[in-house]
């Protein structure tokens, strides 16, 4: 029986009807469903006509992946979670979704379509059974699609009292809810985009998390007895065509928003590009690697949502090259050129490479000059530098969780620190650092733990203390210089070519047929002469002068 709740969804408002019901508006004045469906034929020059499902709160992130995806002429339906009653959002966050003009026309000149439905996230919380649950018609609207994208971006809620948390808690588990439901049906790529500070489950604590976790608890609060999936990934399901996409500190607005303007604060005498234009370029990295370990870590990585938007539709709609199982980070660079498809393309190559080279998982690597007896290195490495690094504070003080035990060395040049975790009382490991020493340099890599106890994945979150070892792992490498275990790399020289001098021009004769009248001798200017005057020499004058003359005689009797 289809309930209450669950026919307002399903009503006709593809792209027109407001859903004023489900608590929140669309004001948008979108093309009707029977003019963007006849252009669809053109739709499939690039992408085959296919069909992605969007879960999202309203704008951010999954605005953006919306209207990208529907402007490379895929047909959208974009499901939209709007945020509990009462609840405060922050400054910037959209309640409603509003899109431009200029968006509508791009879709429609791209022979796309976006299909709009949505519900608030209490109706999401509330058991099937009950007529006012809008479960069972998140699938039903949704239906078969061939790519599916979810994000949390926009569920931002401001923080001042206990009741804020928990309707931020109600919101993310709605999300969570419609992405499930939403996932049913997808038969190709399910994309997560979460934040870097997103906790990543490893696969040792599903089990853990499974169990409990806030979103159960804020179901059993509300009297719910919906089963809430403890992450966004675990709800898309643990499928090989599972793909994460992670973001570090978003900013931007999107494209698509009538209030985005790519200048500050509006035409002026100099005008001034907004970040979203002054920072366009990319950089791709696996989650495992340094510059992704870097963003889990809590840096300051910023990434912009037309960057991060984009990049969800077209590793869902297979426009670039993934591997099952892609876990990647991306930041945005300075930079004002749009991004092209050969630059979206290079920078996921690149990725697959380096994950099918191993370097995915590097943490550090060094070179020398030369190594002259690699096993002797190696065996300082694990006698003497490890167990010292093992035994300071920084390592010590780690009381919970996992954390670097013990050194092995299984073979003469391979040096492994082994992470544990005590596990039902028992120890078991989690992960591993492999050092690996070579006649040019060390390299380390993060590994895997036991595969047995359910740690047969390399972690994509950084180990605890894994930051420390790396940073003494470098100062390893300027003592196994001074010690005389590795020579210091000879300095290149660079060589400098100079021009060649350039040679005079000799002058070109002039051809005339002229004939000259003869030659003119100039006379040369008489030079200035050397001798002194008679003043210069000293002279004195040979006749005085009679000016004053009376003054200086003597008087006379008769003047007496």
């Amino acid at each position: 029986m289809v309930g209450q709740a669950t026919r307002q969804i399903l009503c006709a408002w593809a792209l027109l009807l407001p859903a004023i019901s489900f608590g929140f508006t669309v004001r948008t004045t979108f093309p009707q469903t029977s003019s963007l469906s006849g252009r669809s034929a053109s739709s499939s020059t690039e992408l085959g006509a296919k069909s992605l499902i969007v879960v999202s709160p309203p704008g951010g992130v999954g605005e953006v992946s919306a209207v990208k995806a529907a402007t490379m002429g895929a047909s959208v339906k974009w499901f939209v979670v709007s945020p509990p009653p009462a609840a405060d959002v922050l400054p910037g966050t959209q309640e409603q979704v509003v899109l431009s003009q200029q968006a509508l026309k791009e879709i429609a000149d791209a022979g796309g379509k976006v299909e709009l439905a949505g519900s608030d996230s209490p109706s999401l919380l509330i058991p099937q059974d009950d007529q006012q649950s809008a479960i069972a018609a998140v699938s039903t609207w949704c239906g078969a699609a061939d790519a599916i994208v979810c994000t949390y971006d926009g569920a931002e809620i401001s923080i001042k009292k206990q009741e804020d948390q928990e309707r931020q808690a109600v919101w993310k588990n709605a999300i969570k809810v419609a992405a499930k439901e939403a996932t049913k049906s997808v038969s190709g790529n399910k994309v997560a985009v979460l934040s870097a500070e997103e906790a990543v489950v490893m696969a040792g604590d599903e089990e853990e998390e499974s169990k409990g976790g806030i979103g159960n608890l804020v179901g059993s609060l509300l009297g719910s007895k919906v089963d809430i999936p403890s992450t966004l990934a675990d709800a898309m399901g643990s499928a090989r065509n599972s793909l994460t996409l992670r973001y570090g500190k978003l900013f931007g607005t999107p494209e698509s928003s009538p209030d985005f303007s790519p200048l500050v604060g509006g035409p002026k005498k100099f005008p001034e590009l907004c970040e979203e234009y002054l920072m366009r370029n990319i950089r791709v990295d696996p989650t495992l690697s340094m510059s992704g370990n870097l963003m889990l870590s809590g840096s300051t990585t910023r990434s912009s949502r037309h960057a991060i938007g984009e990049a969800a539709a077209r590793m869902a709609l297979d426009l670039v090259p993934v591997q099952l199982g892609l876990d990647v980070s991306i930041s945005s660079q300075l930079g004002s050129d749009p991004v092209t498809s050969a630059m979206w393309e290079e920078e996921y190559t690149r990725v697959k490479e380096m994950l099918s080279s191993g370097k995915g998982a590097q943490l550090f690597s060094n070179e020398f000059g030369s190594v002259p007896d690699v096993p002797r290195l190696a065996d300082w490495l694990a006698t003497k530098w490890a167990p010292a690094v093992l035994r300071t504070y920084d390592i010590a003080a780690i009381r919970v969780g996992a954390r670097p035990v013990y050194v092995t060395q299984p073979q003469e040049d391979v040096v492994e620190i082994v992470w544990q975790k005590l596990v039902d009382f028992e120890s078991v490991i989690v992960g591993k650092m492999t050092i690996q020493v070579s006649d040019t340099g060390l390299v380390a890599l993060r590994g895997a733990g036991d595969a047995a106890r359910g740690f047969g994945e390399i972690s994509r979150v950084p180990l605890a203390g894994e930051d420390v070892l790396v940073r003494r792992l470098a100062e390893a490498s300027s003592q196994a210089i001074e010690k005389g275990l590795a020579n210091k790399p000879a300095k290149k020289t660079i060589e400098i070519q100079m021009p060649a001098p350039e040679k005079p021009v000799e002058p070109v004769a002039v051809v005339s047929s002229l004939q000259s009248s003869g030659t003119i001798v100039e006379k040369s200017a008489a030079a200035p002469s050397t001798e002194t005057g008679p003043r210069q020499a000293g002279v004195r004058r040979s006749k005085e002068r009679s000016r004053g003359k009376r003054r200086k005689s003597a008087p006379t009797e008769e003047s007496e």
